[in-house]
């Protein structure tokens, strides 16, 4: 159990720790201009304190699961659309680098019960995967649709790619912790997601979409109003 959560700790806090380390190193290089480019040395300081207080919030929950193993995840209203867009500012550099197109489609906009740290962990992570998932397929053929609305009663996040689909035997164990088809994967990401998913009350299942790719659907408690 502490190998688990140790692993698991450090899978989460890779995230936002390489996004302060890479602000941190365009600050020291943007102030080494002449003359300094104050604008962009300001945005990227205020991108490292925020990324600072995101590793501090993932500390915090992983502290309150040891704590309170048997406790729901604090939970409160929230637009699903936020972490979203948070997610893809983020990870904006690795679509250009990468040349993958996204496409964000929107039925209504769900207000969902939910802890705001997590679900930005839960799209950040599923994010990476589809980006990792496109480097299989062509440049001209790489695309990541997301869909936000409402299903079944609950707030639903879908994350659709265009890669070669998940195979019929790893389906199964997608979500096992340890699992992983990449090289050098940890196998945590998706157990991680999974586990906050219903943490919060809600499910990440997975499937393949059509005519290709795969399809990762986040659904989470409505407000009620």
């Amino acid at each position: 159990t502490l190998g688990e959560l140790a692993a698991g700790m450090a899978h989460e806090l890779n995230q936002p720790l390489t996004a302060l380390l890479a602000n941190t190193q365009a600050v020291s290089r943007l102030l080494r201009d002449e003359p300094p480019d104050l604008a962009l040395v300001q945005r990227a300081i205020d991108d490292a304190v925020q990324q600072a207080r995101r590793a501090a919030d993932v500390v915090g929950r992983l502290r309150r699961a040891v704590e309170r193993p048997d406790a729901r995840t604090i939970a409160q209203p929230m637009a699903l659309e936020l972490p979203l867009r948070s997610a893809l500012h983020l990870l904006e550099p690795e679509f250009r680098r990468r040349q993958v197109l996204t496409q964000v489609e929107s039925d209504g906009a769900p207000q969902v019960m939910a802890d705001p740290v997590a679900v930005e962990q839960i799209v950040h992570n599923l994010l990476m995967n589809a980006l990792h998932v496109l480097e299989q397929v062509p440049v001209d053929a790489r695309r990541i649709r997301l869909w936000l609305g409402v299903e079944q009663g609950q707030g639903v996040l879908r994350v659709t790619d265009s890669g070669p689909g998940i195979a019929a035997d790893v389906l199964p164990r997608l979500f096992q912790p340890f699992f992983s088809t990449r090289p050098g994967g940890m196998g945590l990401g998706l157990s991680l997601c999974e586990t906050l998913a219903t943490g919060m009350g809600g499910a990440l299942t997975a499937a393949n979409a059509e005519p290709r790719g795969a399809a990762f659907t986040l659904q989470l408690p409505l407000v009620m109003p």
